[in-house]
């Protein structure tokens, strides 16, 4: 069966931009448009949930995640990508904890659109480098500790990591409390967690 995906944003330019990046990345891709919340819900209710949705966060007669979290609470089931104007930090860590699978800003190119839309649909998670590089420096971490914490991600024990960095034992010890006092945590799963709810990933 071909995919079928809502796109729910009030610019028609944008919808057809949309429109022609889901075609392009999924294969008979079924898009359904709609420029508002209550046209969203009553398309999904007729035809049944979508496999996927796009939603932009400027919604008339929605604020901020409003949107998001109306649709969530009618779709719980369907991974959403949100279309924004802004790529804040703070906003995109909002939507991804409101349950957001994506988050792409409208100046994204179309290559990146694509490749987003084609990772949230097969069930990963997507967040502009640039919302993360924001989020790296609230943390309050050196530069060091900041690779540690790369490393982490990327789930090396201390020994590699002390490999890959040429740093002691004893300093990478040091930078790993150091990243989980800054992310309220205490061992590596629950930084795991905290990581993934806060949209930081490994992207390399």
């Amino acid at each position: 069966m071909a995919m079928r995906v809502l796109v729910v944003d009030d610019h028609p330019l944008m919808l057809e931009i949309m429109r022609a990046v889901l075609m392009k990345e999924f294969d008979e891709a079924e898009v359904h448009c709609a420029t508002d919340l209550d046209e969203a819900m009553a398309y999904a209710r007729g035809a049944g949930p979508p496999d996927l949705a796009v939603l932009d966060l400027g919604l008339p007669g929605c604020r901020g995640i409003e949107a998001l979290i109306r649709f969530r609470e009618a779709l719980p089931d369907v991974p959403v990508v949100i279309l924004s104007a802004t790529d804040d930090g703070n906003v995109v860590r909002a939507a991804l904890n409101a349950g957001a699978k994506g988050y792409l800003p409208k100046t994204s190119t179309r290559a990146v659109m694509q490749a987003a839309l084609g990772l949230v649909a097969a069930g990963g998670v997507y967040v502009p480098p640039q919302a993360l590089l924001a989020y790296d420096a609230e943390l309050g971490l050196s530069g060091r500790q900041l690779e540690v914490m790369h490393c982490v991600l990327r789930g090396l024990p201390n020994g590699k990591i002390v490999r890959e960095l040429k740093i002691s034992r004893n300093t990478v010890k040091q930078h790993v409390s150091a990243v989980f006092r800054a992310l309220d945590v205490s061992s590596r799963a629950e930084f795991m967690i905290a990581a993934a709810r806060l949209g930081i990933r490994f992207d390399h």
